[in-house]
């Protein structure tokens, strides 16, 4: 019997592509008109600088901090730091924040869960501070019973240990708790590995999972 569900952010909760795609093309205007650069030459540098941080850091929450991204794409240009750094970190940010719309029903779905006197986990791969701003703009916040981050774990999914986590703060059984994402090997696979039910939502290029194409589904499954 599932008594905790936990929950994926990131094109789980509300389209990351979609945010995402606006804040980059938002910066790309910055850079061009503070350094001359073309979108080209940010894309570029912006790849140079994720596959130098993944190389020195590895997988966790940390190599996802976008103010040390833009750091060490400004160094790597030999511009200053100031202002510039924290001007595209907060350019960036603001922008993923206000046009964060979360799927339809994530708030009806969150309540449900609890009328039905089930914890909720929320487990994702990114840096605490800026997923919980996403939690609470969304206006779920305040039905999680519990966070874990890879900047917490110090691993990204699909690792045990990360889903080890996940299991401990629930306070429940593996087999007890049912996690819902949109990546099939780092949230379906790895949970599933780890003991848990998972579920897929909002994927298309695999069979080998339990599929929904809405949250509200997750209600349905629970049935």
């Amino acid at each position: 019997m599932i008594k905790c569900v936990i929950f994926d952010i990131d094109n789980t909760l509300y389209s990351f592509k979609y945010s995402n795609a606006i804040a980059l093309d938002l910066l790309k205007e910055y850079t061009r008109k503070n350094f001359g650069w073309t979108a080209e030459e940010f894309d570029a540098k912006h790849l140079a600088v994720q596959k130098e941080i993944q190389a020195q850091m590895g997988f966790n929450g940390i190599c996802r901090d976008r103010l040390l991204r833009y750091q060490k794409m400004l160094e790597m240009s030999s511009l200053p730091l100031f202002p510039h750094a924290v001007r595209m970190y907060e350019l960036y940010w603001n922008t993923m924040l206000n046009t964060l719309h979360e799927f339809p029903g994530v708030e009806e779905t969150f309540i449900a869960l609890k009328n039905k006197g089930l914890r909720i986990g929320v487990g994702t791969d990114m840096t605490i501070y800026i997923q919980l701003l996403k939690l609470e703009r969304m206006r779920v916040l305040k039905y999680v019973d519990f966070l874990v981050t890879s900047e917490e774990v110090g691993e990204e999914k699909p690792s045990g240990k990360f889903f080890g986590k996940c299991i401990e703060k629930s306070g429940c059984n593996a087999d007890e708790c049912l996690f819902v994402g949109d990546d099939f090997r780092k949230d379906y696979t790895g949970a599933v590995s780890s003991g848990m039910s998972a579920l897929l939502f909002n994927d298309t290029d695999t069979n080998e999972a339990v599929k929904i194409s809405s949250l509200s589904e997750v209600l349905e499954h629970l049935r």
